[in-house]
């Protein structure tokens, strides 16, 4: 709070405040003033009287008058409510569920065109680097899925000497 300036540049004239309530009555009692000289509300006579007893029969009709129960909206609130939870929760499992692709969801095909369309010039030296032996059998080695059409092809189109090969069932 600022201190009280000394300064200040309004003042009352001297003798003001000693003659202040004479010159109040005398506009007061002028009859230009502001002031209604009759009242503005009147009571009839006798209304504190019966006062009471208006009251009281009164209160005696609005017992017997009849309760209308207004629609409680709380259900819908409930139902509300119980939506938008089911909302949350169905959202956040949602977005807590992540698709994350492994190498078993590649299919054969995707992985025998890779190699196909892509040479990767390594060889089986390399291939032998790279392939984990731990996973690996003694079964995996023995066992050949190729048909003897796809072997026969394969040596008609990388053996020169075709016919020197002694490929008959009798021997």
């Amino acid at each position: 709070m600022k201190p009280f300036d000394k300064n200040n540049p309004f003042k009352a004239p001297e003798g003001y405040f000693k003659e202040f309530d004479k010159n109040l009555f005398e506009k007061l009692s002028n009859e230009d003033s502001a002031i209604p000289k009759k009242e503005g509300f009147k009571l009839p006579d006798g209304y504190f009287d019966s006062l009471g007893d208006a009251l009281q029969k009164k209160l005696k009709e609005e017992q017997q008058s009849k309760v209308i129960t207004l629609k409680s909206y709380k259900k819908y609130y409930y139902a509300a409510a119980t939506a938008a939870a089911a909302l949350v929760v169905a959202l956040v499992l949602n977005l807590n569920k992540t698709n994350e692709i492994s190498f078993d969801d590649l299919a054969q095909s995707d992985i025998e065109n890779y190699f196909d369309q892509n040479e990767l010039d390594l060889t089986s030296y390399e291939l032998a680097e790279v392939m984990p032996i731990s996973e690996l059998e003694m079964t995996d080695m023995f066992e050949s899925n190729f048909s003897e059409e796809n072997v026969l092809d394969y040596i008609n189109e990388n053996t020169d000497y075709f016919d020197e090969l002694n490929l008959e069932d009798n021997e």
